[in-house]
């Protein structure tokens, strides 16, 4: 007994969907890694003596105070004065009962700036607040 093969025809293979799956992909990982990277203000702060490095700096809201008094607040840097200081902490209190605030303020800082700082969390609640200092 003699078998034949049938004449095949050539198979060809639609590309269009694995080349969309391949855009589809590619778009899925641009977005997905895409980083948003802000500069920090620049601020000279001051050194201290028996400066202390936190454990722990992870999770605090910064708030940045130039030379010039004016403040910066999370890690987008949005410019803001006392009164939006003061909503973004109650905000941010909302969310998270326990906030942590680290104040990073130029050594040239008067202290009534710090001071109206410091109260304006304080008034809305937060009273975890440290101070960034270089150890001497």
């Amino acid at each position: 007994m003699k078998l034949r093969q049938k004449d095949q025809d050539d198979v060809a293979i639609d590309m269009s969907p694995m080349i969309d799956m391949v855009f589809l992909l590619l778009i899925f990982f641009i977005v997905a890694s895409a980083v948003i990277k802000v500069e920090p203000v620049k601020v000279e702060v001051p050194s201290a003596l028996y400066a202390k490095v936190p454990e722990d700096e992870t999770g605090r809201l910064t708030i940045t105070v130039t030379q010039a008094g004016t403040l910066y607040v999370g890690p987008t840097q949005d410019q803001v004065t006392i009164d939006e200081l003061k909503e973004r902490v109650g905000l941010e209190l909302e969310s998270e009962p326990e906030v942590r605030i680290l104040i990073r303020a130029d050594g040239m800082v008067k202290y009534r700036t710090n001071e109206e700082i410091m109260e304006a969390c304080a008034e809305v609640g937060a009273t975890d607040m440290i101070f960034a200092a270089f150890e001497e």
